[in-house]
């Protein structure tokens, strides 16, 4: 007897050995260059990003921040060329992260590295895979969608619901390290 694929929350493996996670994984890291070195040249012209961040902001408007970029990548698979808009919603974040970093550390206060640690680094760690998990997911359900089907995408992608469920809440869970003292 054949054993059939269960659901599990260890389709997340199954993701991240995907070529398409190698091209996300890529396309983040050109994001995070392109951002990293805009963050540096705006420093030198006299930019400070250090007013907004140090604002106080609700645990509501928080959390919809952290996930609005996963369900930004979910629905950019729906749209018909979804590896081109899952790509840009991986880029995009990967710009945000590293311009507003690399423009933090251009002050000259070292409470800024402390600020710029707090407020990206720490949630990076868990929500950065989290989006290219999410990501991955929905690029290989915008490829294996059936075609003729009104929902194809939607359909395709319910195979992956136990590694969108587990990103989904652990990127929620992460909002709670932005409230370290």
């Amino acid at each position: 007897m054949k054993r059939q694929n269960v659901l599990s929350f260890f389709s997340i493996a199954s993701l991240t050995q995907t070529p398409a996670f190698l091209f996300l994984t890529a396309v983040f890291l050109c994001g995070a260059v392109a951002g990293s070195l805009t963050g540096v040249i705006s420093t030198s012209r006299g930019v400070t990003l250090s007013v907004a961040l140090t604002e106080e902001r609700s645990a509501a408007m928080l959390l919809a921040g952290t996930l609005l970029w996963l369900a930004g990548a979910v629905l950019a698979g729906a749209l018909p060329p979804g590896g081109l808009f899952v790509s840009s919603v991986v880029a995009a974040r990967a710009f945000v992260l590293s311009f507003s970093v690399a423009a933090l550390l251009g002050e000259p206060v070292w409470g800024t590295i402390w600020l710029s640690l707090k407020t990206f680094g720490l949630q990076a760690v868990v929500t950065v895979p989290c989006l290219l998990v999410t990501a991955a997911a929905a690029f290989c359900a915008s490829i294996d969608q059936p075609r003729g089907m009104k929902l194809g995408y939607w359909y395709a992608l319910k195979k992956y619901r136990p590694a969108l469920l587990a990103c989904f809440l652990l990127c929620a869970a992460s909002t709670l390290l932005r409230f370290l003292p």
